[in-house]
């Protein structure tokens, strides 16, 4: 993996993604006021967890965006296969409903009926004695797995409340006793190191957040303007982003990205021994 900002004494060189967003990504539009002189990521992501990053290139939407996921308000989405049948017992067991009431984007599986009639999972333990909530769900499993923990591997969804250091890798081994597959600092060891060659598996594939300047007063009066040809244009062109008004006014945008090829080589690899999620057990 790469990281996404190098340390303070150096080490990286231009080996960032910092350093590469310049390159790759397109310059404002001409007339937008306070453009960065670079696009300065927002939030952190593990080195070695791939996925969705969010980018500022002005500065007012480089406090916005740095606040939404400071106070929790940016909502996050990761896929993970974890080493082990891992168990999902009734009395940790939660609604949809009472998923969203955590603040947890539960409404991106509207359309799947199935989907929304299985029950989520909430671990609520805390790290170096911080709160640190994890809403998540087993989506399936793969057995007959050589070196696995009961020869079995599953694939989770997984949505953060919280943001504590290594809060995923660490709720899944811990609480879950099935730790990320190929997580060299949580898997134990033993059989597990096996199973390392490449990297662990944990992706943010979705995320959804509110427009940085649509929902500002001044963005207010320009949205009902330019509404409209925004959701086309956005909708029409870009597969893996929308942006929507909800019915509270809101201006939100959703970003949804396919999971890396480790990930499909993996589940193809497995195809033949894998099994949809069940119901709860005891």
């Amino acid at each position: 993996g790469i990281v996404v900002f190098g340390p303070k004494g150096g080490g990286y060189g231009r080996m960032t993604v910092k350093s590469c967003l310049p390159w790759v990504i397109t310059p404002p539009k001409l007339g937008v006021v306070s453009v960065l002189r670079r696009p300065t990521p927002v939030h952190r992501i593990d080195r070695g967890t791939s996925g969705l990053l969010v980018v500022a290139k002005t500065k007012p939407a480089m406090v916005e965006l740095s606040r939404m996921f400071k106070e929790r308000k940016a909502k996050k989405t990761y896929t993970a296969i974890v080493n082990g049948d891992i168990l999902e017992p009734k009395d940790t067991s939660i609604s949809n409903e009472e998923a969203e009431k955590l603040g947890v984007c539960i409404g991106d599986d509207d359309d799947d009926v199935e989907s929304r009639k299985r029950k989520w999972q909430v671990i609520d333990n805390e790290l170096e004695d911080q709160n640190a909530v994890t809403v998540w769900r087993r989506v399936k499993q793969y057995a007959g797995i050589e070196n696995a923990r009961n020869n079995t591997l599953s694939m989770v969804e997984l949505k953060p409340k919280t943001g504590r250091y290594h809060q995923l890798r660490r709720h899944m081994a811990w609480t879950g006793n099935c730790p990320l597959l190929g997580d060299k600092t949580y898997d134990g060891g033993g059989p597990a190191r096996l199973l390392r060659e490449n990297g662990f598996y944990l992706c943010s594939n979705k995320i959804v957040i509110e427009h940085p300047f649509y929902n500002s007063p001044q963005g207010r009066s320009m949205w009902e303007k330019v509404k409209e040809n925004e959701i086309k244009k956005c909708n029409d062109h870009k597969e893996n982003i929308r942006i929507a008004e909800e019915s509270d006014g809101r201006v939100l945008v959703y970003a949804e990205i396919d999971l890396p090829s480790k990930f499909n080589e993996l589940t193809d690899l497995m195809g033949e021994n894998s099994s949809a999620a069940a119901e709860c057990k005891d």
